[in-house]
């Protein structure tokens, strides 16, 4: 025990450096339902939290010229603790009121970052030079001890990055993880200094246990009123239910980072949401389609409704996150099925590898402007879906975008990216075909434009196809790739 006690400000440049990286990863889950997840957020709480922890580093050397010693780390940790825990009381009332006076998501996620992580990054920031002071007993060992300390918390931050990804916050819940990572700061404090602090740790605590036990119970209640939230590696899910206002039939919406992807009604396999209805224009501008696949699956609606409609034939669906389908088998009506494959795997990943051969590729993994995988709007996605199909073959992608204005840039860029590999392009807007504002566009590309004339004519979809548009490129518009692709930027606008 006394050796462990000696090396307190070892253990303190450890677990303060892991804390800086679990605080940091978690942040971007705090601000997703919010803002999204884009590069401007990353950006934003990157560059936010490292100037804090500046701030935090030289504010720390000087207060350990004055007098380092561990009831001072004591109680800035104990500052930490209750950082983290007014953070969890604040975040969503500051979150809502900053997204909704600064709908640019280049501004709004500075001032999250700004209000909302900074003053815990400043007092961690302080931790690393009292605890350097404390072991710097003779000058020329000072290299050696500031090495030292240096590396003890870096390795810390490896640790914390890989248990943040893999292990944390996978398997709780954002403000039970705020409350767990605010109660072991509370431990690191009693642990640096059991004496001087002792009723205001007391308090904190039982501040912390408290708050942990409500948000614990909200969970449950918002259970027995059928709302289910899940945090998976990837994003937080909802799952809640509501009336339909214009059918009057009861939905289950399922919500990502706090935007509605998928719905389904109660009583059968209908399809809720409009845009997933267009996905059945495949059949009419590839006839003889019999193996198709799917990027993303969410809850799965459009894949139930093919099995339904078109049980001759077999579909692939690409889903990254599996935790995704477990929600769907429970809440959705997904069931296996010989003509069901469901890779989990990354849409690029799968585009990468695969070896087999689709009449048609149908594409729902642009789940909303506020986060688009730019990976997956590349020349080189365009071409590997062009290899992949059968000469008859057809794509139908659904965008979020604007058709035209200032907000355009992303459609134009990706109508031109697909146009650079496929014969006949086209795009049919879901609701308006004046609007300004953004909407779900379907992307159509085929192989065959002998094809597209024979399809256009079935009746069946002929309020589909009586919307088709081609656009007219502006010459100076960029053709997206691997290399050069600023979709954030391209779509930031839409923010507002």
């Amino acid at each position: 025990m006394n050796k462990l006690l000696h090396l307190r400000p070892e253990i303190i440049a450890f677990f303060s450096g892991a804390g800086v990286m679990v605080f940091e990863i978690l942040g971007s889950r705090v601000v997703g339902p919010y803002i999204g997840n884009s590069l401007f957020v990353w950006t934003s709480l990157i560059a936010v939290i490292l100037g804090a922890l500046s701030l935090g580093y030289y504010q720390g050397g000087k207060i350990a010229d004055r007098n380092a010693n561990l009831p001072i780390i004591s109680f800035i940790l104990l500052l930490v603790s209750i950082s983290l825990l007014l953070l969890v009381l604040i975040k969503d009332p500051v979150l809502l009121r900053i997204s909704n006076i600064f709908p640019d998501v280049r501004i709004s996620s500075i001032w999250i970052a700004v209000f909302l992580f900074s003053p815990t990054s400043y007092l961690l920031g302080m931790l690393s030079p009292i605890v350097t002071k404390i072991r710097l007993i003779h000058l020329e060992s000072s290299g050696a001890v500031v090495g030292k300390i240096g590396s003890i918390g870096t390795v810390g931050s490896i640790v914390g990055t890989l248990g943040a990804g893999f292990f944390l916050i996978p398997f709780f819940g954002v403000t039970q993880l705020l409350i767990v990572l605010a109660l072991f700061f509370l431990i690191l404090s009693i642990f640096c200094d059991f004496k001087n602090h002792i009723y205001a740790q007391g308090i904190v605590a039982l501040g912390l246990i408290c708050m942990f036990i409500v948000f614990s119970n909200m969970t449950a209640y918002a259970a027995l009123n059928n709302s289910f939230t899940y945090d998976t590696s990837y994003s937080h899910i909802r799952v809640s239910e509501r009336i339909d206002q214009s059918t009057g039939r009861e939905v289950k919406d399922l919500r990502i980072d706090d935007i509605t992807h998928a719905g389904m009604y109660q009583d059968n396999n209908d399809l809720v949401y409009q845009y997933t209805k267009y996905y059945d224009i495949f059949d009419a501008l590839s006839p003889n389609a019999q193996e198709i696949v799917m990027f993303g699956g969410a809850a799965y609606s459009y894949p139930k409704h093919f099995l339904e409609k078109y049980p001759d034939k077999h579909l692939d669906v690409v889903e990254i996150d599996p935790k995704i389908t477990q929600i769907a088998k429970k809440h959705f009506r997904l069931q296996e099925t010989p003509k069901l494959e469901i890779h989990h795997q990354d849409a690029r990943v799968f585009l990468n590898t695969n070896v087999n051969t689709y009449d048609a590729i149908l594409g729902d993994a642009f789940g909303s402007f506020v986060s688009i995988p730019y990976q997956l709007t590349t020349r080189e996605v365009a071409q590997k879906k062009f290899d992949m199909l059968s000469d008859d073959g057809v794509v139908v992608l659904n965008l979020i975008a604007s058709l035209s204005g200032p907000n355009a840039q992303f459609l134009e860029a990706e109508y031109k990216t697909y146009a650079e590999i496929f014969p006949e392009v086209f795009i049919i807007p879901v609701y308006s075909q004046v609007s300004q504002g953004s909407q779900n566009i379907m992307l159509v590309a085929s192989k065959n434009p002998e094809l597209i004339e024979q399809g256009i004519q079935v009746d069946e979809y002929k309020d589909y196809f009586s919307k088709i548009m081609k656009l007219e490129i502006p010459s100076d518009t960029q053709v997206l790739t691997d290399n050069f692709a600023p979709v954030d930027y391209m779509v930031a606008g839409m923010h507002n």
